[in-house]
């Protein structure tokens, strides 16, 4: 197997780890990738933790130990690690609120994994999708 892609992986995507079971699931924890988030992600999932934890229909106990292993696989960069790219991220990304993901995104010199189309409508980052990943990887 060749050595695992780093990827800057989206709120979105995280929060769908935890809510339902699939190829997310079997992508994140596959050992193709080395998912990294900005620290701003776990405050995303904070945010939406009642709508997550009905959408998952998981008890609170099931759904905190997903959590758990969903942060134990991913790396996760605080503001202070990414700042000096942030400027830039800043003038790229479509949604300000997705800045810290792309300022980790030129940090690391790799590709967003999100379902949010309007990353996307930049030409400095790839974003891509659960299909396009797992095409880009060879695992579909």
């Amino acid at each position: 197997m060749p050595s695992p892609q780093p990827v800057v992986v989206d709120a979105n995507i995280l929060i769908s780890l935890l809510i339902a079971k699939g190829s997310k699931q079997e992508l994140f924890f596959s050992g193709h990738i080395t998912p990294h988030s900005p620290e701003l992600a776990l405050f995303e999932i904070g945010k939406y933790w009642k709508r997550i934890s009905e959408q998952s229909g998981l008890p609170e106990k099931e759904l905190k130990l997903t959590f758990a292993c969903v942060k134990e696989q991913l790396t996760i960069l605080s503001l202070p690690e990414i700042r000096e790219r942030l400027s830039e991220a800043k003038l790229i990304s479509p949604d300000k609120d997705d800045a810290e993901s792309f300022a980790l995104a030129l940090k690391l010199n790799c590709l967003i994994w999100s379902e949010d189309k309007l990353l996307k409508k930049q030409p400095r980052v790839e974003v891509l999708t659960t299909p396009e990943l797992l095409s880009k990887l060879g695992l579909k």
